[in-house]
């Protein structure tokens, strides 16, 4: 038989607001970005003008060319997010344990600038196929193509996020003021 205790929290509901409050940029950006795509770019500009494959091309992009690029972008993106994951318990680490020096090794260790044109350009070639796709009805399009621009648009905030101890909000007020500024 298990006994489960029920942990109740000790921290004040105002606090807890404000650390909700903290991350509440990290879905805002993707959720405006989804929503320029799905609703206003798809809807305005794609399915009103009937910009869309042709049906007889439509099977080589939806069975062959997004699941690849799709999949080539998972490879990248979950070995981009294992490490910056990694890189933020090193520097979660450093700063319970009290350890500047290392801290000061790890801080500047960051995604670089060709892994995120990498990633970019593969998200925005897998949600520019899928804004070519022909979608019947209107609402099926706009679900659609928001969801698809808010999960990568959400993957970019928490993976860039993790990987910037200056201003990523995973870190605010928890590393030394110190700590930052010889950067």
């Amino acid at each position: 038989m298990y006994n489960f205790v029920l942990q109740q929290s000790t921290e004040k509901p105002l606090l807890k607001t404000k650390r909700i409050l903290v991350y509440l940029p990290l879905l805002l950006r993707p959720t405006l970005i989804g929503i320029l795509i799905g609703p206003v770019l798809w809807y305005l500009i794609f399915f009103r003008f009937g910009f869309h494959f042709l049906e007889e091309d439509e099977s080589a992009f939806t069975d062959s060319f997004i699941p690849i690029l799709a999949m080539f972008h998972a490879i990248v993106a979950g070995h981009v997010l294992a490490k910056v994951w990694d890189e933020y318990k090193t520097i979660r680490h450093c700063v319970e344990s009290k350890d500047k020096d290392k801290f000061t090794q790890c801080k500047t260790d960051r995604i670089p600038v060709v892994i995120h044109m990498l990633l970019g350009s593969m998200s925005v070639a897998i949600q520019g196929m899928a804004m070519m796709l022909h979608f019947k009805e209107a609402f099926a399009g706009i679900i659609a193509n928001f969801a698809l621009a808010f999960v990568l648009a959400l993957y970019w905030e928490v993976a860039t996020n993790l990987d910037n101890p200056w201003k990523g909000v995973w870190y605010v007020n928890q590393i030394p003021k110190d700590w930052l500024d010889n950067s």
